[in-house]
């Protein structure tokens, strides 16, 4: 499954690009993933398919490039099997539904809060509810939703639930600052407060807990420094991800990058934006790795037994996969060379876009 786009000579100025802005990175880039993302890799393309997801034509090949299945791998480098299917659904669900606001859509806050709402329902339906259909996203994501579930204890599906419902609540707060309802213009710290929920990292790290098979304490979750550090890997998502898209998001005049609103709010050159988000990235990757050095002296202090301080060890690596797998993906994807700039150029949307349209079930 290869796409089938036509590329110059300009592709390899873009990421060369690329990679020197992510050589500011001082964070380790994954390359190496599951050996279940090949396995992984099949199946969600099949399963969105089966749910109606891909119809137009060619939207497998132009999905596939932007292999989510590896971004998927490298977050979960030991899961395989079942639980990475999983995972790579959760994930290339995510991707579709992101790329339904790319269009006039997203300027739309009525709209959007109409299509978050019809997914908040999902996650509100009785486990053995028969399903209501709803269309392709619906449906596929009613699925996927009571697979997460199965079998997780009540504090983790209300935390996991929380986290999903940010998540989606930040689609309609991100269209009214596109429809220029939402008040002054946007502020580094404005657009990193919002990041930090639309780009969906907490989710990623509850399914840590789901495939490690354990359930942190909330009391310890939402303390300190678990919580800070659960922040700190956002922020470096975040600004890794805002870094790796700028060209990307330059061309589909997204107001929603760090790098662009630094660049706008203080002026000189974008390069120079780009350095000071690296540097943010940086510090706050330091500031981590420093706390997780300490985190095991702190919680055998507090009294924490054996097998609590193994699952907050497993936690920190999960964070820890998290912010360099997302590096070592966007190195990697279509989504943010050529391909994925001409993806979102001149008002084109992805194929799998308009899955919300009147009839599109």
């Amino acid at each position: 499954m290869n796409a089938t786009y036509t590329t110059t000579s300009r592709p390899h100025a873009r990421h060369a690009a690329l990679l020197s802005r992510a050589a500011l990175l001082d964070i380790p880039a994954s390359a190496d993933p599951s050996p279940g993302t090949g396995a992984a890799r099949v199946h969600t393309v099949q399963w969105l398919s089966r749910y109606g997801v891909f119809r137009a034509g060619g939207a497998v090949a132009e999905y596939d490039a932007l292999r989510f299945d590896l971004l998927n791998g490298l977050f979960y480098p030991r899961t395989t099997g079942a639980e990475l299917d999983v995972g790579n659904d959760l994930i290339g669900w995510y991707f579709v539904f992101d790329d339904q606001f790319d269009g006039e859509l997203g300027c739309r806050p009525e709209a959007v809060a109409r299509m978050v709402r019809d997914v908040i329902r999902v996650t509100e339906e009785p486990d053995d509810a028969p399903g209501q259909g709803g269309g392709p996203l619906l449906e596929s994501f009613r699925d996927l939703w009571r697979r997460i579930h199965a079998g997780r204890p009540p504090v983790w599906r209300e935390r996991f639930r929380h986290h999903w419902l940010e998540y989606l609540h930040s689609y309609h707060r991100e269209a009214l600052d596109r429809s220029g309802t939402q008040g002054p213009p946007l502020s580094v710290d404005a657009v990193l407060a919002l990041r930090r929920h639309s780009i969906g990292v907490q989710p990623c790290l509850d399914l840590n807990e789901r495939f490690g098979g354990y359930a942190l304490p909330a009391a310890l979750h939402g303390g300190h420094p678990l919580a800070r550090m659960r922040e700190a890997t956002d922020d470096v998502v975040v600004f890794t991800n805002d870094i790796a898209s700028l060209d990307k998001e330059l061309a589909a005049g997204d107001l929603h990058n760090t790098v662009i609103v630094r660049h706008q709010c203080h002026g000189g050159t974008l390069e120079d934006a780009v350095e000071h988000i690296a540097g943010l990235a940086n510090a706050r990757y330091r500031w981590f790795e420093q706390t997780a050095d300490r985190l095991p002296r702190l919680l055998a202090d507090a009294g924490a037994g054996t097998d609590l301080r193994r699952d907050v060890d497993h936690y920190v690596d999960g964070m820890r996969d998290v912010m360099c797998g997302n590096l070592g993906w966007s190195l990697r994807t279509a989504r943010y060379d050529e391909r994925g700039i001409a993806a979102v150029s001149d008002g084109r949307q992805r194929p799998w876009a308009g899955l919300s349209a009147p009839g599109s079930g």
